[in-house]
C-alpha cells in the first residue's frame, strides 16, 4: 500500500489550512494596529498644531499683527519649536510673517506633500506635511505646520514588524505543518505494516502504541483489544474443533465398528435389533453434542433476552431439586435446601432452569458416595446469589477457569457419560443474564456461586 507523501496528506493539509486562518487573522491585527497607531499619531500631532495655532490667535486679537509678527520671529529661533512653521498671509497673497507660504486660503486643516531633506527626489523621500489654517480680522491668515515624518516613520516601523512577524509565521507554520505530516505519516505507516503482518498471518502481532496517548494511539488500542479478542475467538473455534473431533471420533469409531460388524456377520434377529438399538444410542449422543453446541452459540447471540419475563425463582430451584433427588438418594447423597421464598427473577425461565439442573447434576455425578450438597438461594440486596457447595474432593485452583471451557473434563479417561458442555452451558446462560460465576474451594469441596444484579429480581410480599 502506496502511503502519501507529506504534502499531501490529510495532516498537511489541515495544518496548511490552520496557516492560513491564522495569515488572515494576523494580517487582520496588523492592519488594524496599523490604522489605530496612525489615528493616534496623527491626533496628537493635529492637536499639538491646533495648540499652537490657536496660541498665536490669541496673541494676535490681543496686540495686533505686529506682536504676533514678533511672537513668530521670536518662537521660530528657538529649539524647541524648530519642527514648526508658520505664515501669516494677507488677501492678496503676501507673506506677512514667517516663512511658510503653500498653504490655501480657507479656514481648516490641509495636507501637502513635501520632500524630505534628502536630496534624492524620489517618491520614498517624500512625506505628509499638516497645515493648519486660521482666518484672522481684515482677511488674514495664519497658518501653523508640521512635518508628518513620525508618522510615517511608526507606519513604517509597524509595516516591518508585521511583515517580518508574517514571514516568521510562514516558515514556522510550514516547516511545523511538514514535521506534524512526517510525524503522522510515521504513525500511520507503523500501523500499515503491522496490519499487513496480521493479514498475512501473524495474529499475534499487535499495533505500535507510542507514549503519548494521541487519537492515533488510542485508536490503536481499540484495534489490539479487538485483535485479541478477535485471537481469542479464533482460537476457541480451533479449540472447539479439535474438541469436537476428538470428542465424537469415539463414538463414530464404535459405531462405524457394529455396523460394519452388523453387515459381515451373520447376526440372529435379536443382535440385530441389539446394534441397530447401540446405533441409535451413538447417534443420540452425537446429536446431543451438536444441540448443545448449538444452544450454546444461541445463548452467546443474545437472542434470549427479548423473552425475558418475571418468575418465581425459589419455584424452580426447589422443582429442581425434587427432579434430581431420587437420583441423588440412590448413591446414598443428601441434598438440603436453605432458600429465601418466593424470590422473582427477571430472565429466561427455561435457561435458568437448565443452569440450575446442570449444577446439581455435576454435584451429584462428580462427588463419591454418602457427600453433602447444599444449595443456597438468597438476596443480598444488590445481587441474588444461588450458592451449591458440598463436601466432595472439589477442584483444584489451577482447573477452576478449565472447567468453564467447551469440551474439557477434568476425567481424561471419559469413562462417565457427558461431553463437557454442561458447565459451558451454565457460564453462557450466567453471562446472558449479565451475572457471575464463581468457584471456590468448600474445604472440603466445590462451592458455586452464581450472582445475578439486583436490578433483574424482586422479592414478593
Amino acid at each position: 500500500m502506496k502511503l502519501p507523501n507529506s504534502f499531501s496528506s490529510i495532516s498537511f493539509k489541515l495544518s496548511a489550512l490552520y496557516l492560513a486562518l491564522f495569515l488572515c487573522s494576523f494580517l487582520s491585527i496588523g492592519i488594524t494596529v496599523y490604522w489605530l497607531t496612525q489615528q493616534s499619531l496623527e491626533t496628537q500631532l493635529k492637536n499639538t498644531i491646533e495648540t499652537e495655532a490657536n496660541r498665536l490667535k490669541t496673541e494676535f486679537d490681543a496686540d495686533g499683527i505686529i506682536e504676533l509678527r514678533n511672537e513668530i520671529a521670536e518662537v521660530s529661533d528657538r529649539d524647541s519649536h524648530t519642527l514648526f512653521e508658520y505664515g501669516v498671509i494677507d488677501q492678496n497673497g503676501l507673506l506677512l510673517a514667517g516663512k511658510l507660504d503653500t498653504f490655501k486660503l480657507f479656514d481648516g486643516w490641509q495636507l501637502i506633500m513635501r520632500p524630505s531633506d534628502s536630496k534624492a527626489p524620489e517618491k520614498s523621500n517624500r512625506y505628509l506635511y499638516y497645515i493648519r489654517v486660521i482666518e484672522l480680522p481684515n482677511h488674514v491668515w495664519l497658518s501653523v505646520g508640521h512635518d508628518g515624518k513620525l508618522l510615517q516613520t511608526a507606519g513604517d516601523a509597524v509595516i516591518k514588524a508585521f511583515t517580518g512577524g508574517f514571514i516568521l509565521v510562514i516558515f514556522l507554520g510550514t516547516c511545523g505543518g511538514f514535521y506534524i505530516s512526517r510525524t503522522f505519516l510515521r504513525k500511520i505507516e507503523s500501523i500499515t505494516k503491522s496490519t499487513q503482518t496480521i493479514i498475512e498471518g501473524d495474529l499475534s502481532h499487535r499495533l505500535p502504541v507510542s507514549n503519548w496517548h494521541d487519537e492515533l494511539d488510542n485508536l490503536a488500542l481499540l484495534l489490539n483489544l479487538m485483535l485479541d479478542k478477535i485471537s481469542s475467538l479464533i482460537e476457541n473455534i480451533q479449540q472447539v474443533s479439535t474438541d469436537i473431533a476428538h470428542d465424537l471420533r469415539t463414538p463414530i469409531s464404535h459405531l462405524k465398528l457394529r455396523l460394519e460388524n452388523a453387515i459381515n456377520k451373520s447376526l440372529s434377529p435379536k443382535q440385530y435389533s441389539e446394534q441397530i438399538t447401540f446405533a441409535i444410542e451413538e447417534l443420540d449422543s452425537i446429536l446431543a453434542t451438536f444441540s448443545a453446541l448449538l444452544r450454546i452459540s444461541q445463548i452467546e447471540s443474545g437472542s434470549r433476552r427479548s423473552s425475558f419475563k418475571s418468575f418465581n425463582f425459589s419455584n424452580i430451584v426447589i422443582a429442581v431439586k425434587e427432579a434430581l433427588l431420587p437420583i441423588a438418594e440412590e448413591q446414598n447423597k443428601t441434598i438440603q435446601l436453605d432458600i429465601e421464598k418466593s424470590l422473582v427473577l427477571m430472565g429466561d425461565k427455561e435457561l435458568l432452569t437448565q443452569l440450575i439442573f446442570n449444577l446439581l447434576d455435576n454435584a451429584i455425578i462428580h462427588t463419591p458416595k454418602k457427600t453433602q450438597i447444599n444449595m443456597t438461594l438468597c438476596s443480598s440486596g444488590t445481587h441474588t446469589e444461588l450458592i451449591i457447595t458440598d463436601n466432595g474432593p472439589g477442584i483444584a485452583d489451577a482447573y477452576h477457569q478449565k472447567v468453564f471451557q467447551r469440551f474439557y473434563r477434568l476425567e481424561q479417561s471419559r469413562s462417565t457419560s457427558g461431553n463437557g458442555l454442561g458447565l459451558s452451558i451454565v457460564l453462557a446462560i450466567t453471562e446472558l443474564h449479565e451475572g457471575t460465576l464463581t468457584l471456590t474451594d468448600n474445604k472440603p469441596g466445590l462451592k458455586i456461586i452464581v450472582s445475578i444484579p439486583t436490578r433483574t429480581s424482586h422479592l414478593i410480599t
